[in-house]
């Protein structure tokens, strides 16, 4: 579809020369990036609002291990729909379809508000899970479409970022929502009608604004238009393309030697973030707080995950050693991890900080997006890719909450024990697909040596893989 676009442009003598390139990057960045940023916020702050909602008065009809399970049975949704997501997104307009979902799970939101029993939350939770499972992948997607790889990864860290606003935001909306007194409704009912209503909203402008692709940008002049998909060129990636290719999906399982590596560094990272996502307001609240503090003090970690992605994001853009610093930022997680287990009860202020380091090892996430669409040329194979993350990523976060056993309450040491291990296995692997990456350079450079290698017109956009072209190489 882009070489089509380029080989008509060029036809019809578009004249990209009177078109200031500087200034098309901040107008492409300023009409794109706050959409990509509010929806991403969202998808994190709606499907989170449970963890409030636990210390606001839903718990009261759950057990314990009801409570866990229905945090888990969110991401059974995601990993069920992720595939068949990924292919849908290939096949449709990708600006339609992000906003079509970003509406429907904003629906269902607000429906959690007549759901006050075990039964009905666990449906409930499993269709935001479905309709949830498109963002990442597609703003994965969106991000390859526009910028350049060193850009990929401070675009992809800033709508990632937002994690970290939405904690914030997260925390001061359920405190005000606490105050919200009612003999109809209960104040955690009121929350997710409101957040419910609101997302609704954003994805009726998310379906009217954001485009499918720099082809039918609407705000883009033709030569505008040239000119952006030239400046992605250098990835070797391609744009778009609408036809699913199954050999694709066979070298993505089969041949990649970056596949599972990258796949278990994933599963094992967000076991940390089920366990934050869902349990954090509980394990502060048994340091003995009340829960309007207990949901207030949650703030800082939202400014830590922040900090934490801008340190990951952009330090890995400008140095471009994305294993290590995915090993780097897991570091302060692991201690934290052990601060939680280790400190005695009376220390609380030493195992709440332990609680906010917890939060730099789920900050990798945008690393590894970015990590994987530099690694991955081939549209379906890219789609795939982002599939595959994301399944493994619904498996740590199924696999989090359930740690935490009821019979090992208050303290849940059986689960912070295994935080430590998976996190530390993380950093492990990191290093270990840093030199598989080296040596798989190394080799594509002794092949390009031996051989005359052919200059082949407008390579980047005929849909290879990164297998498939030889002259691709690996970013570590």
């Amino acid at each position: 579809m882009a070489l089509q676009f380029l080989i008509d442009a060029k036809n019809d003598s578009v004249d990209t020369s009177s078109v200031d390139e500087r200034k098309l990057r901040r107008k492409i960045d300023l009409r794109l990036m706050p959409i990509l940023c509010t929806i991403y916020f969202l998808q994190y702050l709606d499907k989170t609002l449970l963890n409030y909602a636990a210390v606001m008065g839903i718990r009261k009809n759950l057990t314990s291990n009801q409570y866990s399970n229905l945090g888990t049975i969110f991401y059974v949704g995601y990993i069920v729909s992720e595939p068949i997501t990924s292919y849908l997104m290939q096949r449709f307009p990708l600006g339609k379809y992000l906003g079509i979902k970003v509406t429907l799970w904003g629906i269902v939101v607000a429906c959690h508000a007549g759901c006050n029993t075990y039964a009905p939350l666990m449906v409930i939770r499993v269709l935001l899970g479905v309709f949830e499972a498109c963002v990442a992948p597609a703003l994965v997607l969106i991000t390859g479409m526009w910028w350049t790889k060193p850009e990929q990864s401070r675009r992809t860290g800033l709508w990632y970022m937002q994690i970290g606003v939405a904690q914030i935001v997260g925390s001061a909306i359920s405190y005000g929502f606490q105050h919200v007194n009612s003999t109809k409704i209960a104040n955690w009912q009121i929350l997710f009608v409101f957040m419910g209503s609101f997302t609704v909203l954003i994805g009726l402008a998310t379906i009217v604004l954001l485009p499918d692709n720099p082809m039918s940008a609407r705000f883009l002049s033709r030569s505008e238009k040239v000119l952006s998909i030239e400046h992605v060129r250098k990835n070797q990636t391609g744009i778009e393309n609408k036809n699913f290719k199954w050999s694709h999906v066979r070298e993505l399982l089969f041949k990649d030697i970056l596949t599972w590596p990258l796949f278990f560094i994933t599963v094992l990272a967000m076991i940390d973030n089920g366990a934050v996502s869902n349990f954090s307001s509980i394990i502060i609240s048994t340091f003995g707080y009340s829960n309007e503090r207990t949901t207030i003090i949650q703030m800082p970690s939202g400014a830590v995950s922040i900090v934490a992605t801008v340190f990951a994001t952009y330090l890995a853009a400008a140095v471009g050693e994305r294993a290590l610093f995915v090993a780097i930022i897991t570091v302060p997680s692991v201690v934290g991890a052990g601060l939680v287990l280790g400190l005695p009860a009376h220390l609380k202020v030493g195992k709440l900080f332990g609680v906010y380091l917890l939060n730099f090892c789920p900050a990798m996430l945008p690393i590894i997006y970015s990590w994987g669409a530099a690694n991955t040329a081939g549209y379906t194979k890219r789609t795939m890719r982002n599939a595959l993350t994301l399944v493994a990523f619904c498996i740590g976060n199924i696999i989090g909450p359930q740690m935490f056993k009821s019979n090992d309450a208050p303290k849940y040491n059986p689960a912070k024990i295994a935080l430590i291990v998976t996190m530390s296995l993380v950093v492990v692997f990191a290093i270990g697909l840093r030199q598989l990456v080296l040596w798989e350079n190394a080799k594509r450079d002794k092949e390009i040596a031996k051989i005359v290698s052919e200059n082949i017109e407008n390579i980047e956009f005929m849909d290879l893989t990164d297998i498939e072209n030889r002259e691709f190489r690996y970013s570590h």
